[in-house]
């Protein structure tokens, strides 16, 4: 997968929640892909949708 946004990811992630092994791939490669700033406000975003 390309390098996404911080708003792609977050979308993407949120589209594909109910395949366990898509989400946690795309979680992983949005970790490694964003800045730790960016990461953080993904992970603070997901926690409250």
């Amino acid at each position: 997968m390309k390098n996404l946004s911080y708003t792609h990811y977050l979308n993407l992630i949120n589209k594909i929640k109910g395949n366990p092994y898509l989400y946690v791939s795309t979680y992983k490669e949005a970790k490694k892909n964003l800045i730790p700033n960016q990461f953080t406000e993904l992970q603070h975003r997901l926690s409250i949708s």
